[in-house]
Formats: C-alpha cells, structure tokens, sequence
C-alpha cells in the first residue's frame, strides 16, 4: 500500500513544518507565512516532477475544467492555511486547534456530497480518529460556551474545510490527467504552486511590499517550511492520487504522535492523561482503517 508510506511521510513533514510555521508567525502575518511555502516550495517540488521523467504533454493536453479544479484547490489551500496561522494569533488557539483538525470528517461528509464515499468501516476510523484528536486538543475549560464561541473556533472550522475541498480537488484532479498516480500528483502539485504564486505575489504587490523585504529578512526560516511543505506535499498530493482523502487524512493523525514526542523528549514536557486517552484513540482508528481500506 504506497499510500500509506507518502501519508506517514507527509505526517512527519508536516509536524516538523507546523512547528515552524508558528515560529515565523511571530515575525510575518500569516498569510506570509502561506506565501513563504510557496516561494521556497516550488523548486523542490518542480525538480521531483522532473526526477520521475513526467509526461507534460499528455498532461496539458487533460480537459479544461481539470485546471479549474486545481485553481479551486489552491485558493481553498490558501484560506485553509491562513486561517490555521491565524489561530495561533488568538489567546483560546487551543479550541480552534481542535475543530480545524475535524479536517477528515469534513473530507468524508464532503466526499460523499460529491461522490468520493466511504465504506462503514471508513466512517468508523475517521469518526474515531476524530474523538481522538478532540481529547487530545480540547480546552481545560472546554464546558463553558465561552471556550467554544470564539473567532479562533471559527478560524479553525474554517482552515478544516478549506483543506477538505483542496484534498478533494487534488483527488479529482489527479484522477484526471492521463498519467500515472506519481505523475499525476506532482503535475497537479506544482500546477497548484504556481497559481497560488501568482496569486498571492500580485496580492502583495497591491496590498502589502513589505512582506518581500520580512521574508529577505527571514529567509533561512522561511526556506526551511518551503522545503518541509514541498516534501510534505508531495506526500500528501500523491498518498491522496492513491486513496480516499477522508482516509489519509485519518491516518496522518498519527502526526499528533510525532509532536508528542517532540514536546516529551526536547520540551521535557509530561504527557498526561488525556494524551494518553487521545493517542490511544488515534492508535485504535488507524488500525480501522489499515483493516478496512
């Protein structure tokens, strides 16, 4: 099952990445942030596609809308991005935290909308993975309303649909080009790459220069979460040419262990009881979906 190596893959990446991520945060706004994956991103990411020898002109030669359906997927990625950072520029992160990460609930129920559905045994993990991750992030005053009802609740809801409709348009997209599942991945990921690119730089030439000298100015930081979002990418776009996104998506929770452990060995940072029910939960849902898919 290649699809599971490129999600654990990606899950790594990512960790790594998000920790970083919230390091920048603090020195450029968010949505330069997202711009920062982008810029350093798209060498990484065009010389993979050129190492598999992908076969451009079958690509191009793909329907019309595909390419709508790609520019659609990075716009959401966008949102979804920037609405993540954002969180961690609120004093309750941890509640939006939590309902962005309902991310493959929303992928599933989208799915299905869309016709991508899942067997039972799929709704199971992901639901179970989902109860996981909520006991792992859910605010210590999680019965007061007030935890809930605040914007970075909705930030969270936010970035988690965003990345439901991204992973769909990637799995639609991939499904799409004529080229086999790799191919195909990295032709949607760096066509992806580089209309957010576009987007984004004409963005910021309008509205906000600034962030060209911010990023000269943290460029080492910056080409770090580049380079851990290419590799993460290319993870993520090619486990999900493979599979059901509802599905990689539950299983690269498994990220959550990954920045457990780096909390407990360099943090020094215990892991208490409701870590222990949220992993454990996380553990029982992927071996679901691992019998299942």
């Amino acid at each position: 099952m290649t699809w599971i190596f490129f999600t654990l893959f990606a899950a790594v990446m990512q960790s790594v990445r998000t920790a970083a991520q919230k390091r920048l945060s603090g020195q450029i706004s968010a949505l330069g942030v997202t711009y920062a994956r982008y810029v350093f991103g798209l060498p990484i990411a065009a010389l993979y596609m050129l190492l598999l020898q992908t076969d451009l002109p079958t690509a191009f030669a793909a329907p019309a809308q595909v390419w709508g359906v790609i520019l659609f997927g990075g716009i959401m990625q966008i949102i979804a991005t920037w609405a993540l950072v954002s969180v961690f520029q609120w004093r309750n992160f941890a509640a939006g935290t939590t309902f962005a990460k309902t991310e493959a609930l929303q992928t599933a129920v989208l799915g299905a909308v869309i016709g991508v559905p899942l067997a039972l045994g799929g709704w199971l993990s992901v639901l179970v993975g989902v109860l996981g991750i909520v006991a792992l992030s859910y605010p210590a005053n999680f019965r007061s309303l007030r935890a809930w009802l605040t914007p970075a609740t909705g930030l969270g809801l936010l970035s988690g649909f965003g990345f439901a409709l991204s992973s769909l348009c990637i799995h639609a997209s991939s499904k799409q080009l004529g080229l086999p599942p790799l191919q195909a991945a990295s032709v949607v990921l760096v066509s992806m790459i580089v209309m957010q690119l576009v987007l984004m730089t004409l963005w910021f030439l309008w509205r906000d220069r600034a962030l060209f000298a911010a990023l000269a100015q943290h460029w080492r930081w910056a080409a770090f979460i580049g380079l851990t979002s290419a590799l993460g990418s290319i993870g993520w776009f090619t486990a999900m040419s493979l599979q059901n996104p509802a599905l990689v998506k539950t299983l690269g929770q498994v990220e959550f262990f990954v920045t457990l452990l780096i909390t407990w060995r360099l943090f020094k940072e215990s892991i208490g009881g409701k870590e222990w029910v949220g992993m454990t939960l996380i553990l029982v849902s992927v071996v679901l979906l691992l019998y299942t898919a």
